[in-house]
């Protein structure tokens, strides 16, 4: 197959809060199991309610099948859906799954889109199995052999039992080093695939290789940009499922992409691959409001792919989503296409954004409060027939740092009356 041939899909379910997909191929179709985001404003870090089953016969389409609660495992009623993996033996389909960063169950099903029932009612994998996190679990079978490999930093192997209920093997730690032969440590959610005989361990956008599946691997480098991945083979071409930011670091999506090699084995990442949806930040509102709320002085809701208002006090506000994670390296202005039905002359803009830190993922998760923050005021025309783009540098803003987490914007200062419409906001 040649490069132009493959298929890729940037964002397979738009704004639905997709994450962690996980991929099966069976009878020319794919199937693929993913846990859900609970909402564009979670409360405290990554609040999942559900895993889903999605299929597709065409890579291109996605049907939504059913849906695994957390109710129905011995989690009970929390949103604690993080990643898993599916897998088949003997003729059942088993489940994988992620008590969050506790521990890890498994589920077994007559069918690939359930219903599962709870194999063993705790975890297969229960906390203090190792000294690390034992969750986000990757199963990997070779010649009748179903071998799981899990954890956080440092990854742990060991083999399934037949019955998948239990461990035949201690875990043992798979050592990762780096071209020096120096311990490199990775992050959750490991993958693996082999490929003319060498073993691929892949962690988000990185990955090593080795001769034997329990390692040791040596780091090679960058890999395709993005989140967790599921590896899966389809008409002779490779493909990886991997997690993107549709929405938010909290709400989203999964990309689909092919994958390709270099002679000597190693992935080669294309020139234009990115993590979606960057690069920068495009709201267009093409489908809804793209996760912008309306904070105070007017309405907010979406016209025909336009996000709109009705001002009724004074400085109305509105914001984006939360944490959307933009790299800003890169990056130097935002443009707002808009029309402005009311007096107003003026919009103010702006923007939250943290450097990554030690607690980056558990800190900073309370609203944003906009009065602290820096606003730029821009000059707009008034009573527009037509949309008119303003620019903003970012070098205007006192503080720009690492992420670029949320985004403010009064789209009609000084006014307590008309409407305002924006097409799109564009940070590149």
């Amino acid at each position: 197959m040649n490069d132009s041939d493959a298929i890729l899909v940037d964002i397979m379910v738009p704004e639905h809060g997709m994450a962690d997909p996980h991929a099966w191929v069976e009878n020319d179709t794919l199937w693929f199991i993913c846990g859900h985001d609970m909402s564009w404003e979670p409360q405290g870090s990554f609040p999942m309610d559900r895993w889903e089953i999605w299929s597709s016969t065409d890579l291109r389409t996605f049907k939504y099948h059913h849906s695994i609660l957390p109710e129905n495992t011995y989690i009970g009623d929390k949103p604690n859906c993080w990643a898993g993996d599916i897998t088949k033996r003997n003729g059942k389909y088993y489940w994988f799954f992620s008590n969050r960063n506790i521990d890890t169950g498994v589920l077994v099903a007559d069918r690939i889109d359930g219903d599962y029932k709870d194999l063993l009612g705790r975890p297969l994998l229960p906390k203090g199995i190792v000294p690390v996190h034992p969750y986000d679990p990757e199963i990997y079978e070779e010649n009748g052999v179903y071998s799981i490999c899990f954890g956080v930093g440092k990854y742990y192997m060991a083999t399934l039992a037949e019955d998948m209920m239990s461990l035949t093997t201690d875990p043992k730690q798979i050592l990762i080093q780096d071209k020096n032969g120096r311990p490199y440590n990775a992050e959750d959610k490991p993958t693996l695939f082999k490929r003319n005989s060498k073993y691929y361990l892949v962690f988000g956008s990185r990955y090593a290789m080795a001769d034997n599946l329990y390692g040791p691997y040596t780091f090679k480098g960058a890999f395709l940009k993005g989140g967790h991945t599921s590896f899966f083979d389809w008409h002779g071409q490779k493909y990886v499922l991997q997690e993107n930011h549709d929405i938010s670091a909290f709400y989203r999506g999964a990309s689909l992409k092919p994958v390709f090699f270099n002679d000597d084995g190693t992935i080669r990442v294309p020139v234009n691959d990115r993590w979606y949806p960057g690069p920068g930040r495009p709201f267009k509102f093409s489908r809804s409001t793209m996760g912008w709320k309306a904070i105070a002085g007017t309405s907010i809701y979406f016209n025909d792919g336009v996000l709109t208002g009705n001002v009724t006090a004074v400085n109305a506000l509105v914001q984006s989503a939360p944490w959307l994670y933009t790299t800003t390296n890169g990056l130097s202005e935002i443009t707002i296409t808009m029309r402005n039905s009311s007096y107003a002359d003026q919009l103010k803009i702006a923007i939250f954004s943290r450097d990554m830190g030690r607690n980056f993922w558990q800190e900073c998760t309370e609203p944003v409060d906009w009065d602290k923050e820096g606003w730029i005021s821009i000059p707009i025309s008034s009573n527009d027939t037509e949309f008119n783009t303003y620019t903003i540098k970012l070098s205007s803003f006192k503080e720009v740092n690492e992420k670029l987490m949320q985004i403010a914007i009064q789209p009609a200062v000084n006014t307590n009356k008309g409407t305002w419409e924006i097409d799109e906001v564009i940070v590149k």
